[in-house]
């Protein structure tokens, strides 16, 4: 019996336009990502589902109703599907995190795995939650089809489980763009992507270039 499972980041944000790392900070959609919503709904708009889950956060939570919005289906929010919880850190500017966090900055650039978000988790917490929540719908949905609304960071823990099956390749994981659309399926206690960041309900002028945030160079961040 076979689970599908849709994955979607949430739509752009203020603080993404901020270049914030956000974190847990429940910023407003920005005018962009309330266009992009407007597409994700009608992207699903024909497709099968039999329930919607959601990140309690603002920008996840509007982009989950966005994707229920042609259904006769009520959001669920999961704690589980949460963002890192990025502690002191939570909101800052991007310029300022690697200034104010060092040593933080160069293992997120260097040993992801090894994270550990001042008064926040550690990527292996963050690992552990996600994954678990992922595993316990798919337990209690069987047979259906199903979509989650999350974060950036949540998904490349995601990624990282189902591609290489351990923390320690997070480095190497894809990185998710606004409102991207991914296809797991579960089956016989197996997942497999069947596609991943999908973003072709978006015109090419709002797809943005996949994006790899290293603190240190104080580039464009692609996560949270």
């Amino acid at each position: 019996m076979v689970t599908k499972i849709y994955l979607i980041r949430h739509c752009q944000s203020m603080g993404n336009l901020d270049n914030r790392f956000q974190g847990r900070f429940d910023a407003d959609v920005s005018p962009e990502g309330a266009e992009q919503l407007e597409l994700l709904g009608l992207r699903f708009r024909n497709e099968r589902l039999d329930r919607v889950y959601s990140s309690p956060l603002t920008r996840a939570r509007e982009t989950a109703e966005a994707v229920a919005k042609y259904h006769n289906i009520e959001v669920t929010e999961d704690p589980g599907f949460l963002e890192m919880d990025v502690g002191e850190m939570e909101n800052l500017r991007l310029s300022e995190v690697a200034e104010k966090f060092p040593e933080v900055a160069r293992d997120w650039d260097r040993d992801p795995e090894r994270c550990a978000f001042p008064g926040g988790e550690t990527m292996g917490q963050v690992y552990e939650r996600v994954n678990a929540a992922l595993d316990r719908l798919v337990e209690e949905n069987p047979g259906k089809t199903i979509a989650i609304v999350t974060h950036g960071g949540a998904l490349r823990t995601i990624y990282t489980r189902v591609v290489y099956g351990r923390l320690e390749e997070i480095g190497k994981s894809e990185v998710f763009g606004n409102t991207g659309v991914s296809l797991l399926e579960a089956e016989d206690g197996l997942l497999r992507w069947k596609y991943g960041n999908s973003l072709d309900h978006l015109p090419e002028a709002m797809r943005k270039p996949k994006m790899s945030y290293r603190f240190e160079q104080g580039r464009e961040a692609g996560l949270v």
